[in-house]
């Protein structure tokens, strides 16, 4: 029965009519029933693809490419934002969350700081490191025990922003002030710090700081534009100091030549029709940006945020990547589909990128996800893909040594492959070049003298061995 639902499989895959029968049939029942089953190797899938990131907006490798093309920051910015232009915008401060749902901070500062109660009272602090519990219990010197202050607390040190002095967590200074609360009774941080200053731990975190003056000044521009167009209304905080908004690092992160390019383009913002545009960036395009619905399937389409070419993208060490190799079992185990999976095919949107993949499992039955969502479960850098899928249909049990055997194979977007053969203890020899049609099917007919291994291979992938033995 096995068998019979994995023969099945074939033409429902491929959506061949076809019916295998005997070669023996016509010599009688006896010889007929004498025919080995077919059986298919477990599929091996192949993954080669462009890009990395979801691809919205800017391509970060882009505007370098740009850069070295002699593009200046506007007009790479324009490229990626349709319909956009640049304004000035007024000075913000920006809430920067550093931690959430900790029991227990660490703080220190360069130099003697100070701490700001909930009323307005202020204390300078004797020691320059403290540590905080959800009790905001502190010792401020006056020979008591620790004081329970009444949160929010606000720390800061030194008299200016560009004092010298600078507040350190995790072994990471900032500028700026902090601001502790307590939030389910679990501790927040909070880092205050105006908006450019801000940017001086973001820019050069996002873009290689040694990257062309251009390139930079467009990252200026995205970054703090996206500050701005993201911050979180209602909330106690902006932004995230991760990849969840931008990557942060306070002054750790700052560099003299990032530092420049904000200065160069001192409160420059991104704008479409008087509002402050929401300009997504990432690493890599593979040559081509994503529109944001094709992106995210549920986000609305927005004017600026289309799929555009990106010529110079291929400096990037990701604009091709790949071969990653799975097993048929693996791939069904990290998609949460039954296993092992006999197929995979896929279809794309108008930025390249694969929308839906389509997955067939070993009785015939397919389910469907998203490119995202294989992106997001096999770990790879883009959902702009190709499946390559190799698996042979062989024999399962012995067949006479000299008789014709049609060993039939899918190798699915493959690239130049061939059949290879061994025997015990042999190595491997190409035994001939394989022609899919358009579906991946191909048949060959063999006669095997002795019992040998044999495994279908491409330019990048190889595929499991099957043996057919011989009696």
């Amino acid at each position: 029965m096995i068998h019979r639902r994995q023969f099945a499989l074939v033409i429902t895959v491929t959506a061949l009519a076809f019916t295998l029968v005997p070669l023996s049939a016509v010599a009688g029942s006896a010889r007929a029933e004498a025919t080995p089953d077919l059986i298919w190797s477990p599929a091996t899938l192949v993954f080669t693809g462009h890009g990395w990131g979801h691809g919205v907006g800017l391509s970060q490798y882009g505007a370098y490419g740009y850069a070295t093309h002699g593009y200046l920051y506007d007009r790479i910015v324009a490229h990626y934002y349709r319909g956009t232009d640049i304004r000035s915008a007024p000075s913000k401060t920006i809430r920067v969350l550093l931690a959430s749902g900790t029991p227990r901070l660490n703080l220190s500062s360069s130099a003697p700081f100070s701490v700001t109660d909930a009323s307005g009272t202020s204390y300078e602090l004797p020691d320059l490191s403290l540590t905080l519990t959800p009790s905001l219990e502190i010792d401020l010197g006056d020979g008591s025990s620790a004081t329970a202050l009444t949160g929010p607390l606000t720390f800061k040190t030194g008299t200016s922003v560009d004092s010298g002095t600078s507040l350190t967590y995790k072994g990471r200074s900032y500028r700026g002030t902090f601001r502790v609360s307590v939030v389910d009774g679990k501790l927040r941080l909070v880092n205050y710090i105006a908006l450019e200053r801000y940017l001086y731990g973001v820019v050069s975190c996002e873009s290689p700081h040694d990257w062309p003056a251009e390139a930079l000044k467009a990252q200026a521009v995205v970054a703090r534009s996206y500050a701005l167009a993201s911050a979180k209304a209602g909330s106690d905080f902006d932004v995230y100091a991760d990849t969840r908004s931008q990557v942060y690092m306070g002054i750790s992160g700052e560099y003299p030549e990032s530092t420049q390019a904000i200065k160069d383009t001192n409160a420059e913002v991104v704008y479409y029709d008087n509002e402050v545009a929401r300009t997504y960036f990432f690493s890599t395009s593979g040559g081509r940006t994503s529109a944001i619905q094709d992106a995210w399937p549920k986000a609305k389409r927005v004017p600026y945020l289309v799929s555009v070419n990106d010529p110079y993208d291929d400096a990037s060490p990701y604009h091709s990547w790949g071969p990653v190799t799975f097993s048929s079992t693996a791939v069904a185990k990290r998609l949460h589909v039954s296993g092992p999976i006999f197929d995979l095919t896929t279809k794309r949107n108008g930025s390249k990128r694969v929308s839906l993949a389509t997955i067939t499992d070993a009785d015939g039955a397919t389910s469907q996800v998203t490119g995202d969502a294989v992106k997001l479960a096999l770990g790879l850098r883009s959902s702009w893909f190709t499946a390559t899928v190799l698996a042979l249909q062989y024999p399962s049990s012995a067949v006479a040594s000299g008789s014709a055997v049609q060993l039939r194979g899918l190798a699915r977007n493959a690239k130049s492959p061939v059949l290879e053969t061994r025997t015990a203890g042999g190595a491997w020899q190409k035994l001939r070049d394989v022609h899919p049609n358009s579906s991946g099917l191909f048949k060959l007919k063999l006669k095997p003298e002795v019992s040998a291994f044999y495994r279908l291979v491409t330019d990048d992938a190889i595929g499991a061995p099957v043996q057919i033995k011989v009696s």
